[in-house]
């Protein structure tokens, strides 16, 4: 097996994704983006949880249903070569060569430059460049150890699964732009869930996302059919009919950002329903996951929690079921 610092980058670029089942049209935008500024062969995997054995205690349940798959990437590549790591919620502005061909140099996984804006942002590990013989990763074992030696989010920074060195930020800058997009950026990362491109109309910087999906529509790769199939069935808003120039009945040159907001809206979407309604089931696992090992300590952490949420919403509070759990 080769050492890390050997690893090779021949072959076809593999690039594993984590994509919740409603965010499909979004990984079809970044497969294609990727695609479009290389001439390298790539080779796409979705992954997700079903890739990990579930986590013992419900209090580390996965925030989405692909964090755990990461886990995994070693030993679906074969504990051999390279492979990179990303989100789905992205796009790319140029050649994935540029960190694919990186050398490790003792590295087992790179991520992005560390600057002063995104030190502490808690999402490098987002777009990684993974030497996959390297990380002898056993998932299963990874997973019994969650709640033991380290907790959710430190699961997530991949730092107890390596030792001092192994992870190195030496990507360029750009290459996980978080919410930015600047004459670095090379890879656009849309963090904000509730502003997505493909959910919210007002992303400063969602035209890019929308031009990438009308090239897509233009060469044929996508079809209009399957767009509407992402509006029918919630996982985008309907408005993205209207800018895609999809509906006939409504100019997209008529519409502001605001007026496709109050689109969407009449139209009773509802931004990531699957994924808020997943997030909040894994909310109340968790509380009554303490409920029922604390009794005494839930029932007074609650009332806290009770009175801190009518305090910051004393309107809300009285309509809204999650602020009174």
């Amino acid at each position: 097996m080769e050492t890390s610092s050997t690893t090779s980058s021949a072959g076809p670029v593999r690039i594993f994704v984590g994509a919740h089942q409603t965010e499909q049209l979004a990984y079809r935008v970044l497969e294609y983006s990727i695609r479009r500024h290389t001439d390298l062969p790539v080779e796409m995997h979705t992954i997700d949880n079903s890739l990990a054995p579930p986590p013992k205690d419900d209090r580390f349940l996965a925030y989405t249903n692909f964090s755990f798959g990461r886990f995994a990437i070693p030993r679906e590549a074969g504990y051999q070569g390279r492979a990179i790591y990303m989100d789905s919620d992205m796009i790319v502005f140029r050649d994935i060569a540029e960190i694919w061909e990186m050398p490790f140099d003792g590295a087992k996984i790179m991520v992005e430059q560390i600057t002063d804006e995104t030190r502490g942002a808690g999402r490098l590990t987002a777009v990684m460049v993974m030497d996959c013989g390297a990380l002898h990763w056993d998932v299963d074992d990874i997973m019994d150890r969650l709640g033991v030696d380290y907790d959710y989010d430190g699961l997530i920074s991949v730092y107890p699964l390596l030792q001092e060195g192994d992870l190195q930020d030496r990507l360029p800058i750009g290459w996980n732009s978080l919410d930015r997009f600047t004459d670095q950026t090379r890879l656009l990362h849309y963090t904000k869930i509730k502003t997505q491109p493909w959910v919210y109309p007002g992303h400063p910087f969602g035209y890019l996302w929308i031009n990438e999906l009308k090239r897509m529509l233009e060469s044929g790769i996508l079809s209009e059919q399957e767009v509407r199939d992402q509006v029918a069935k919630g996982h985008v808003r309907p408005s993205l009919l209207i800018e895609l120039g999809l509906d006939s009945q409504r100019p997209a040159s008529k519409f502001s950002p605001k007026a496709l907001l109050r689109y969407d809206r009449k139209a009773g979407f509802v931004i990531h329903k699957k994924l808020f309604a997943d997030m909040e089931a894994k909310r109340r696992a968790r509380l009554e996951y303490d409920r029922q090992r604390d009794p005494t300590g839930y029932a007074q952490r609650r009332r806290e929690r009770l009175w801190r949420n009518f305090v910051r919403h004393p309107v809300r509070f009285f309509t809204d079921d999650k602020l009174r759990v």
